[in-house]
């Protein structure tokens, strides 16, 4: 199973700029990609293959790990599950509202030469509301859900199979010192306002009764 700290890594990898190409490939006429973008808290990775053969390879490593897809453009690096049984994770007929429903979407996205970024969202509704354009009702799921953590170690094997497994070590290393630094810092210090025992030696009161 994968850590929280490793699906926060994953996503800490995304760039800060979206790159010129994937804004090209949302807006094209002819492309099967949605209109809109990965929601912020996507999980992000990059693999040394070209788009359509890291969309193949992605969809299979989701299909490995028991998730079932409904649409896979290798040529437009798109990926959607539709909504899934948040439970068995196989297609659903059921209203789309509450964790019990989910969807998994993913774009793959030009990176440098040779290279591809996978940016993989995992989403379900928290409400209902037919005013607003339903894109605008996905929220990601949860860090701590179990999908997340099951697209974090499919993200995580296709990096070491197809990435910078190194560079995705040496990412982890300081990340987990980190967070063991934080841990002790927050360990409970004692309590140094407590009176201090009086360690000045009491002498005896001479004997005042006389003999």
């Amino acid at each position: 199973m994968t850590s929280p700290g490793t699906i926060s890594l994953l996503r800490s990898i995304r760039r800060i700029a979206i790159p010129a190409a994937l804004l090209l490939l949302s807006c094209r006429a002819t492309t099967a990609r949605p209109y809109y973008l990965p929601l912020p808290a996507a999980s992000v990775g990059e693999v040394e293959l070209e788009i359509p053969e890291a969309t193949r390879a992605l969809a299979e490593a989701l299909a490995v790990d028991s998730i079932a897809l409904r649409v896979i453009k290798e040529r437009d690096g798109f990926i959607d599950s539709g909504w899934l049984d948040g439970t068995t994770l196989e297609h659903t007929s059921a209203r789309p509202l509450g964790t019990d429903v989910v969807r998994v979407r993913a774009w793959v996205n030009p990176a440098k030469q040779f290279w591809s970024e996978l940016v993989v969202e995992v989403s379900y509704r928290p409400i209902a509301d037919p005013s607003r354009p339903e894109r605008e009702l996905d929220v990601a799921l949860p860090e701590d859900h179990p999908l997340q953590r099951r697209i974090g170690g499919v993200l995580r094997k296709m990096i070491e199979r197809y990435g910078d497994a190194d560079a995705l070590e040496a990412l982890i290393a300081p990340k987990a010192a980190s967070a063991a630094t934080k841990k002790d810092s927050t360990a409970v210090k004692p309590d140094s306002t407590k009176p201090k025992p009086d360690t000045i030696p009491t002498r005896p009161k001479p004997d005042t009764i006389p003999t």
